[in-house]
């Protein structure tokens, strides 16, 4: 087992690492062990004087003084500068050479003895099992040391005793033969444990490398993705909000005109560009809601509230389309305190309910909740097609959808179920299908009962008419077709409009303040809405009523356009939704600042 000249060529990459390993196991216990020796020496000298031929023994003293020496310069020079100016197999036959030549001299020992009594050899064979014993754990790292060394210190003390007349040291002969063999067998073991323990460090330094590799690799896919998820969001956002200004204009104008009196082909025109609208419109807000949820930039925000005030807002949204359809549309309202996101359960209602109307030919579609203790299951009924049981898993899939191979736009896009399942699971809880072909499907979630105060009845959320006095209303936008369509829109509602694109405008052209403030979030050279509208506020020192328009989609701008306490709304804004914040706008008495 000793070094080849050539390791590399007859032992492969990693037992090389481990020879190296043992090599340098060797040089780094050499100095204790070198020490150990030398003490060795002298303490035999000193015991065994008497015994010995002086010049004989003066000899070996030096001569083991010289070569012990010579050693530790050689350790240090290797565990020193010198170290790599000798490959690790020249290294490993400098030490066992070494050791070979120690154990010679301590071998020949009993040969200097002047008169071999047994006392003496006892003496001898003493410090000799001392020596190989306390090396076994250091040498015993490369087996082949050891043995060397342990076989011309013991194997020459064995023959000498053995060659003896007398009876006792031929019985130490005996022993020590005995003696050698136990201290290989318990070098062997010690070697074996070395190996395996060398072995496994290599293993788990290869592993960890590994894992720091695969780490990197990892952590460097999740920065791209990370880059990639945040710039497809940045990049759908803006794109979102550009389209959604010219779609909020066509959305506002249609409204206008709708309130004029056209013939029957316009009127129908009018009716397919306000569908169109609405598809569109539709159609951005689910591609930007599943990429915000795809992207994990949608947060819950857990409040209470009424779940009546939802349930009012999807009847009057789906009543209208229901009737069209020849569907019955049932919304059960309760007034019920809930702790959850009112904005992501109006979501998932929106959804479940659109979705139902589209794959229910005959019959309807009912909303209800009921109470369980302390839970209220919400739920969507249809009397629709129904979902087979091996697709009921599918259905919550991105851009799958049932029975519409020629992907009719009327059915949506396939988005719709895959929002709800993301929304649900951004809420904590879990949505429940329960569905058979071609009669029907019941969609349900459980929400939380708000058990910090009694729930109380409320007046259900009715769109106010708007005041039968002129109203005087402020509309601030940057966009002049944006301007244009939301003044003739509220002039048709009997309202006095100002339309300007920032604060300073604002302030020269207005000689009074006005009832209501209306103002998009994102203004020209960095201004914003609120800033416009606490500029208006402050000018006339009164707290005017006051709502926020936004195209934008960010979570983080609109959380700050939440956070600044007015009404939001998002374009593109239905006339209904608009009416209806007016009208509370309009209801509210201003007060002075």
């Amino acid at each position: 087992m000793a070094p080849s000249a050539t390791p590399t060529a007859s032992l492969s990459a990693a037992e090389c690492r481990v020879r190296k390993e043992q090599i340098e196991l060797l040089f780094s216990h050499g100095t204790s062990v070198l020490l150990g020796n030398l003490l060795a020496v002298f303490a035999c000298a000193f015991m065994l004087w008497d015994n010995f031929v002086p010049q004989q023994l003066i000899f070996w003293l030096l001569f083991m003084a010289l070569w012990t020496g010579l050693r530790m310069l050689m350790v240090r020079a290797h565990n020193g500068r010198f170290h790599e100016r000798l490959s690790v197999n020249t290294w490993g036959w400098l030490f066992i050479c070494g050791a070979g030549v120690s154990g010679l001299c301590w071998g020949v020992l009993p040969w200097l003895l002047h008169a071999p009594e047994p006392l003496s050899l006892a003496a001898i064979g003493v410090v000799l099992a001392g020596l190989t014993g306390a090396a076994a754990p250091a040498l015993g790292t490369l087996f082949i040391t050891y043995v060397l060394y342990t076989s011309l210190v013991l194997l020459p003390f064995a023959l000498f005793c053995l060659a003896q007349a007398n009876e006792l040291s031929f019985d130490m002969g005996v022993v020590a033969l005995g003696y050698f063999l136990c201290t290989l067998l318990f070098a062997s073991v010690n070697n074996r444990f070395t190996l395996a323990s060398i072995r496994l460090r290599f293993e788990n330094l290869e592993l960890l490398r590994q894992l720091q590799v695969q780490t990197e690799v990892a952590e460097h896919a999740r920065q791209c993705a990370e880059t990639a998820s945040t710039s497809k969001t940045r990049f759908l956002a803006a794109a979102s909000h550009d389209m959604r200004q010219p779609l909020q204009s066509i959305t506002l104008l249609a409204d206008a005109l709708q309130t004029e009196a056209l013939n029957d082909k316009a009127q129908r025109l009018l009716s397919s560009m306000r569908e169109a609208s609405a598809s569109m419109g539709e159609l951005m807000d689910e591609l930007m809601d599943y990429s915000r949820i795809d992207a994990g930039s949608m947060q819950a925000e857990f409040r209470p509230f009424d779940l009546a005030q939802v349930l009012v807002r999807i009847e009057a949204e789906f009543a209208p389309l229901a009737r069209t359809l020849g569907l019955r549309l049932s919304v059960r309202t309760r007034h019920l305190r809930v702790l959850s996101d009112a904005r992501m359960i109006e979501r998932i209602l929106r959804n479940l309910v659109s979705n139902a109307l589209k794959y229910t030919h005959r019959g309807g579609v009912i909303v209800a909740c009921r109470v369980r203790r302390k839970v209220v299951r919400l739920e969507v009924w249809d009397s629709g097609v129904g979902i087979p049981q091996d697709k009921q898993g599918d259905v919550f899939r991105e851009f799958y959808q049932l029975d519409n191979p020629e992907r009719d736009r009327r059915k949506g896009i396939g988005l719709g179920l895959a929002i709800v399942d993301g929304l649900t699971r951004l809420l904590g809880q879990r949505l429940q299908l329960r569905s058979i072909e071609g009669r029907g499907s019941v969609f349900a979630i459980e929400l939380p009962l708000d058990t910090s105060e009694v729930a109380r009845e409320l007046h259900p959320l009715r769109a106010a008419p708007l005041p039968h006095n002129l109203s005087s209303v402020l509309v601030i936008d940057n966009e002049p077709v944006i301007q244009q369509a939301m003044a003739a829109l509220l002039a048709a509602w009997g309202c006095q409009v100002t339309a300007v694109e920032s604060l300073s405008d604002a302030l020269l052209q207005l000689k009074s303040a006005p009832d209501a403030i209306l103002a998009d979030y994102r203004l020209l050279e960095g201004e914003t809405g609120i800033d416009a509208i606490e500029g208006v506020r402050r000018h006339f020192g009164r707290q005017i009523p006051a709502a926020v328009i936004t195209g934008d989609t960010d979570p983080h701008r609109l959380a700050e356009a939440r956070a600044s306490g007015f009404p939001l709304l998002q374009k593109p804004t239905p006339s209904a939704h608009l009416r209806e914040v007016l009208s509370a706008l309009l209801s509210q008495p201003p007060l002075n600042a």
